[in-house]
């Protein structure tokens, strides 16, 4: 193995987390924006955020800790601010920070006009503005570029449907376990309703239980009038997600958003709006961990995949053939690549 290889090899197994967020106190709101907007928009990126980590805090060498987070994040968020820079704990953050290489220091946003010691003025910086969607997608951009360029490559969906299936040895048994153990889970509080200018303009459709063991999950349906906007969908997603979970308090939920009204509406098999995961740390997948942990309603996340042909109509649905072909060339793909390895 040639030593550029395997020094990617190397890099791709250091990093824990794809993104850190480092904030004052005074700028969580912000911080907890562009996490909800990369996970609404993008899906299954690991990223740290204080607020909804502190149980990986306590107890922990605060200094010790953060040093550990920004070595193996591969991207940092800096939220700059006066409040940044006057916070003795966000300084000794920064000094951290400026330690990482020059080529991939930090993501900064600016929520004023701050000045901060280590940042050149001729150093790129994108001004905040209840900008949410457009710090995402530059978020997402340098990460794709960082794994490019160090040759890390992530899963593809079908990938990751394929190691889930290859590790589910024992998931009877575990579930078996958990009917056995008489096993409870603690009492779920409710989640808020979501607020703002929106109003619900949803249809439940179908509701069907797809229970696991002792572990309750809901499968749930729902019809939108056309031309909304995202911020209207997911108003109404949120909408459904704390009327349901409030009522059956399930371990996941899953809500598939369809219109009937939209030209791209294909029948109530293929979503054409989008597709909401309402779990812990916003994976249906974890349903089980979330119940054998007892983890609490603060953990659960969503994670929203949205239709673009939906919001814009110069844009084409894929059909049930489309993605069927798709799937197959990726099943040749991944063939090819496993022979290659194997060569």
């Amino acid at each position: 193995m040639s030593q550029s290889l395997s020094h990617k090899n190397n890099i791709s197994k250091t990093f824990k987390y794809d993104f850190a967020i480092s904030y004052a106190g005074e700028e969580e709101k912000i911080a907890e924006g562009i996490f909800q907007s990369i996970k609404e928009k993008y899906g299954g990126y690991s990223i740290f955020l204080a607020s909804k980590e502190k149980h990986k805090l306590i107890g922990q060498d605060g200094e010790e800790f953060f040093e550990n987070l920004f070595k193996d994040s591969k991207q940092v968020i800096v939220i700059l601010s006066e409040n940044y820079k006057r916070k003795e704990w966000t300084r000794y953050e920064w000094d951290i920070i400026r330690k990482r290489s020059k080529e991939n220091k930090c993501i900064p946003i600016k929520t004023d006009k701050v000045e901060i010691l280590g940042l050149p003025s001729n150093f790129i910086y994108l001004p905040f503005s209840n900008n949410f969607e457009d710090i995402a997608s530059l978020c997402i951009q340098k990460l794709i570029s960082f794994e490019h360029e160090n040759g890390i490559k992530r899963k593809t969906e079908f990938q990751k449907t394929l190691n889930d299936i290859r590790c589910s040895k024992g998931a009877i048994d575990k579930s078996f376990q958990l009917v056995v153990d008489n096993r409870k889970r603690t009492p779920l509080k409710d989640i808020d309703y979501p607020t703002g200018d929106y109003n619900k303009s949803y249809r439940i459709i179908s509701e069907e239980d797809l229970p696991l063991s002792v572990i309750s999950r809901l499968k749930i349906k729902i019809n939108l009038p056309d031309n909304l906007s995202k911020g209207e969908v997911v108003f109404n997603i949120k909408h459904c997600t704390a009327s349901i979970f409030n009522n059956k308090k399930p371990d996941a939920l899953m809500i598939f958003i369809y219109s009937e009204k939209a030209t791209n509406f294909q029948g109530f098999k293929k979503f054409n709006v989008a597709k909401a995961e309402f779990a812990p740390f916003g994976d249906w997948g974890k349903a089980e961990e979330g119940f054998v942990y007892n983890l609490p309603s603060d953990k659960f996340d969503w994670k929203i995949e949205f239709e673009e042909s939906y919001f814009d109509k110069n844009k084409k649905m894929k059909t049930a053939d489309d993605l069927a072909r798709d799937l197959i060339l990726e099943i040749i793909k991944n063939k090819h690549e496993n022979d290659n390895e194997s060569a």
